[in-house]
């Protein structure tokens, strides 16, 4: 019993594997709705130009794209530490940019609000699962695994 307050529970590998799919769902299908969806593109082009983001007429392809695809690579564990580096910096974006602008609309009453109300964003969040992905890898049950499995196995590279 001691063991399990100081240490936890264990199943860690199975811990890490939710925390990377659940992330890597939510771009994959976020990116794929403002990608697919007019009424969801149409709000990422107006939130873009309002936050005066320059470039919108790639942003507006190239980051829900990102988020698409390197959504789906975390997801299934394909060069997730990547992946979730290239999501990762659309994150700081977005938290540096609308985040901000919601922190003020907060309105904190004092410093230890407004740290209140960054760690409250959803950005923070999946900053956080994000470079759990970044440091763990994708872990013992993904594609990058599988590779590595077959790789590892004498004679895989022809050496």
């Amino acid at each position: 019993m001691t063991d399990i307050l100081f240490n936890g529970v264990g199943w860690t590998d199975i811990a890490l594997t939710l925390n990377r799919v659940a992330v890597g769902m939510f771009f994959m299908f976020s990116g794929y709705h403002k990608l697919f969806n007019a009424q969801r593109h149409r709000m990422l082009v107006n939130e873009l130009m309002a936050l005066h983001i320059p470039a919108v007429r790639i942003n507006q392809w190239w980051v829900p794209t990102i988020e698409f695809t390197a959504g789906g690579a975390v997801f299934i564990g394909l060069l997730a530490p990547l992946a979730a580096l290239g999501l990762l910096v659309i994150i700081l974006v977005a938290g540096a940019t609308s985040g901000r602008q919601r922190i003020k609309a907060y309105k904190p009453i004092d410093e230890a609000d407004r740290i209140d109300d960054w760690l409250y964003l959803p950005e923070t969040l999946y900053a956080f699962m994000l470079i759990m992905v970044i440091s763990a890898g994708a872990g013992p049950y993904s594609l990058d695994a599988a590779i590595l499995g077959q790789i590892d196995k004498p004679g895989a590279l022809g050496f």
